[in-house]
């Protein structure tokens, strides 16, 4: 059984590296997965006409996330769009861009292109009219980055001087980004990501939606914090409950610092039924916007920390720990689940697929050159044979 020894096998090194004994209970039956023939295609976009289901509503999504801040290297993005394609078996790509202020306080935030900023209108379209043509749904997420951050503030913080004149700049960025959106044919855009302290705004937030429906007719969603989903009052006038995914999955361990598998899939259980009686609660369904665990140490007690101030060295076990959990709690619905239903499970995107860092020594998200790929690889054939099977 491919996918259970893979389980085991990154459950193994884990508890090599932190020097005890872990077991992993038989969750999976994959016995049936096989390696698959997939054909190759160039990098320049394909002009093929897409294969995707009519709404990426009409499916569980179980997709991967791009972050697409760099410039340099668009080739790099295509190219990996066709690696999940035709070797991962992803269906899905969310692309998550930045807008840019200065810091927390400033009423001003805005689009800068150019490298090591944002990616200019071109470079976004190309990326995802080619996820387009590969068959691959689409999901816009933009985000606020600070360009001159005060102390230790992040988007989260934000707090203008002038509230009123951050929301007209704010309906500017999204202005931008929805046309996009539009020309780029996305299935799901999202209004916002991780602006905690702007959540309680409630008549702000329903105006800007429906300001962005006039002209966009695609589904939307908007991304918060997994600690801070029940603070938003708008999520009647959204299509889905976006939020990231980065609990702490050592809180009810025995020992915090050497967590065993078994305790982490008893801990995204019980997550998973607090979430799921609140989308039951809104009447909407739920999707993880973001789910990854950074290759560190402590990227199972805080996967919302992905500095390495201090320079340690990759653990991608950890990181295939973290996954292998996730994938035994949630199996049954993203296996069996087709299509969204309120109150129900809409799916995750695995955050993240970095271009530029490909192998074990990567502390990051990434996930590429490391264990957690072969369990996505041999996760996604489980499904999509189990699903084969069923019809």
């Amino acid at each position: 059984m491919l996918l259970r020894t893979l389980l085991a096998s990154s459950v193994l090194v884990y508890g090599l590296i932190v020097g005890i004994t872990l077991t992993i209970p038989a969750t999976f039956n994959a016995a049936a997965v096989t390696p698959t023939t997939m054909r190759r295609h160039s990098i320049a976009a394909s002009t093929e006409s897409p294969q995707r289901s009519p709404s990426i509503a009409n499916d569980l999504v179980v997709g991967c996330a791009i972050s697409l801040h760099h410039t340099d290297r668009i080739d790099l993005y295509l190219s990996a769009i066709n690696t999940m394609v035709d070797e991962i078996g992803f269906t899905s790509l969310e692309v998550v861009t930045p807008a840019f202020q200065e810091h927390a306080n400033s009423p001003e935030t805005g689009i800068v292109h150019g490298p090591g900023a944002g990616p200019h209108r071109d470079q976004l379209l190309a990326v995802l009219r080619h996820a387009r043509a590969r068959g691959m749904h689409t999901a816009l997420m933009p985000i606020v980055l600070l360009s001159a951050p005060i102390d230790d503030e992040w988007r989260g913080h934000i707090r203008p001087d002038n509230w009123p004149r951050w929301w007209n700049r704010y309906t500017t960025v999204m202005d931008y980004f929805v046309d996009i959106a539009i020309d780029a044919d996305v299935d799901l855009l999202s209004v916002g990501s991780e602006l905690l302290a702007a959540e309680a705004q409630t008549d702000r937030w329903v105006g800007l939606i429906r300001h962005v429906r006039q002209r966009y007719d695609g589904l939307l969603t908007y991304s918060t914090n997994w600690d801070h989903y029940h603070v938003p009052q708008f999520w009647k006038h959204l299509d889905v409950i976006g939020m990231n995914a980065y609990w702490d999955m050592t809180t009810d361990a025995s020992d915090p610092d050497h967590p065993h598998f078994d305790e982490i899939v008893a801990r995204w259980h019980r997550i998973r039924a607090e979430v799921l009686a609140f989308g039951h609660r809104v009447g909407k369904p739920i999707l993880y916007t973001e789910l990854g665990y950074p290759s560190l140490p402590w990227g199972l007690r805080d996967p919302w920390n992905y500095v390495n101030s201090d320079g340690v060295s990759a653990t991608p076990a950890v990181q295939a720990l973290g996954y292998s959990a996730f994938l035994s709690a949630w199996d049954d619905l993203l296996t069996n689940s087709t299509s969204w239903q309120p109150g129900g499970f809409a799916g995750t995107y695995f955050f993240r697929w970095d271009p530029y860092h490909r192998d074990d020594r990567d502390t990051g998200y990434g996930f590429q050159g490391k264990s957690t790929l072969d369990l996505l690889k041999a996760f996604l054939q489980h499904r999509r044979i189990t699903r084969q099977s069923s019809r």
